[in-house]
Formats: structure tokens, sequence, C-alpha cells
């Protein structure tokens, strides 16, 4: 724990040295500014906390670039269901692996999912929780450009599941308008391939939140939950499961889906984040699981690595 925030602490710092690249401090104006957030480029600032000496990497979270339109294949969603497609959808901006696959922010999604893929320790990680300690702190940007990142590899299949039924926004990101989803399938008011969504990655479903529901912790906890989950895992060795969950600190749902998975990433938003509420969600969870901590909305010292505009390599000369 005294890593993460002596992590964020210093990150704190540097933003505040480079105050004069119009970075909003005040929390306030961070969670009320939509299109400041967007005029500056946030970046993520990955802490590992797998390894002794922390490994870190940066990289832009929200483009701005126009929405791009998706046309949906017919393929098999890998995880042994059918689903229904999404057709002429518009896929979020904020999605930068998908609409700049040859940037440097993909890249470091790339370097992050190979933590995933291929971990230090060679612990089996199949099933990722992607939370935060408070609301704002762009864990569902996260989660989706995660999720994309790992179905574009070559093996591996991904389900992306929003549990944030409470705020669920997976399904926006992606464009699509959703007839059914998680909670019509955890009450039994649907069968599982009705609820799942194919994108226009081929190696990518969706389970949207679905209809809201008046007692979301119940039926997030239910014993449904954690066999759909156990399902989905045990079914193939290449899929991997990435769950958008609520605030720690807001859903008391979240400490028990944190509970089900295999390990954690914390979104934190560098400059919009109470450091108390930070510590809370850190003592909620259990510590061995935390694969590492996301600072989202970092903004790089100025001349550093200003160079790494694009992806390596990206610039064919031949």
């Amino acid at each position: 724990m005294d890593k993460i925030l002596k992590a964020l602490e210093k990150a704190q710092r540097e933003r505040e040295e480079n105050s004069e690249t119009g970075i909003i401090s005040d929390p306030e104006q961070v969670e009320n500014n939509e299109a400041a957030i967007e005029d500056r480029q946030p970046e993520l600032k990955i802490i590992s906390t797998a390894t002794e000496k922390p490994a870190v990497v940066t990289s832009s979270a929200i483009s701005g670039e126009a929405p791009g339109v998706i046309k949906q294949k017919e393929e098999s969603t890998g995880i042994g269901f059918s689903a229904s497609k999404a057709e002429g959808a518009q896929i979020d901006p904020k999605l930068i692996v998908y609409h700049e696959p040859e940037s440097i922010a993909t890249e470091h999604f790339k370097l992050l999912r190979s933590r995933i893929l291929h971990p230090l320790d060679e612990k089996k990680i199949r099933v990722v929780l992607v939370t935060s300690a408070m609301e704002g702190a762009g864990k569902t940007t996260v989660a989706c450009n995660l999720a994309l990142s790992i179905a574009q590899s070559v093996d591996p299949y991904a389900l992306l599941i929003d549990a944030d039924v409470r705020r669920s926004s997976v399904h926006k990101m992606f464009g699509i308008k959703p007839q059914k989803g998680l909670t019509d399938y955890l009450h039994g008011m649907a069968q599982l391939p009705d609820c799942l969504t194919k994108t226009t990655i081929s190696k990518l479903t969706i389970l949207p939140a679905g209809k809201s529901v008046p007692n979301p912790a119940e039926i997030i906890t239910s014993s449904r939950m954690k066999d759909l989950i156990q399902e989905a895992e045990a079914r193939y060795s290449d899929r991997f499961i990435i769950i958008d969950s609520p605030p720690i600190n807001m859903a008391s749902e979240a400490v028990d889906l944190a509970k089900l998975v295999d390990t954690i990433l914390l979104v934190i938003r560098c400059g919009g984040s109470n450091k108390t509420l930070i510590e809370q969600a850190l003592e909620k969870l259990d510590r061995e699981k935390i694969m590492g901590v996301v600072f989202n909305a970092y903004e790089r010292p100025s001349g550093k690595y200003g160079y790494y505009r694009k992806g390596y390599g990206s610039d064919k000369r031949y």
C-alpha cells in the first residue's frame, strides 16, 4: 500500500510542476468539465505492484478523433455461446486501441496486456477486475481498451462484462443499444446467448449490464454470477474475462466481485482522487490480487519522451 501511495504522491508532484500545461488540479473541476479533460489529452501511468521495482508506462487515454463506424461480422463469440450482432454502431473516441492502433498509447495497453497474458510469477490470470476508489476515475475506458487489446492479440479471446449495473456505460463506449444484458440473465429472464453482443473485433464479446434493477448488490453477488464467471473461464484456456466493476467505495458488490477474480487493476485519476478514499479502497481489497494501479489523466513532465508520438517502427521506410 505504501508503494502505491508514494507513487501517487510522486505523480501528483510531477503534475503540479507542469501546471503551465493547463492541467486541471481541482478534483471537482476534473469531474465536472469533460470537455477540458478531452482537450488536454489525459494519459495513463501504470504502476505494477507485481515486481519489486514497479514498471511504469504512460499512454494517452482519450483521443479527440471522431468515432469510428463498425460493421459487424458474423462470427463465434469464442466462449461457446452465440451472440447478437451490433450493426452500424459507433465506437467512442476514448477507445484509443481501436482508433489509433499504431499509437504509443495502444502500445502501452499492449504492455499491460502482456503482464496479464504472461505474468512474471507464472500465476494463471484469466479473470481481471478493473475498478476504482471513486467514480470519475476512468475505469470503464481502461477496461474497454484492455479488452480490445487482448482481443487483438493472436490467440486469446476476450469477454468484457459490464458489472457496474448502477451506472453502466460499456455499451455506450461501443455504440450499441442492447435489449438484454447481465441483470436479465442473473434474474433468469433471458438466456446467456441472448444477452451477449458481438463487436467488430472478431474475438471480443460484450455482456452489457442490462436493465436497471432495484437490488444490484443482491444479484451481482448471487451464486448465478459466480457460476457465470466459472463457466466462461472453464470452457477454454485462451479466453480472458475483463470485468468493469463499480467503484470499491461506492458499491458493496464490488468487494464481493473482487473475490471472484484472479487479479485486480485499480484506476486512479491523477489530481482528482482523494488519498483517504484510495487508502480505504486498498484496505477492502486482497493486496495479493492487486496487479497494479493505473493513473489516468497523468500528464508527462514537459520534454520527456516527446518524440514517441507514434508507436515504435510505425513510420515505415520501404
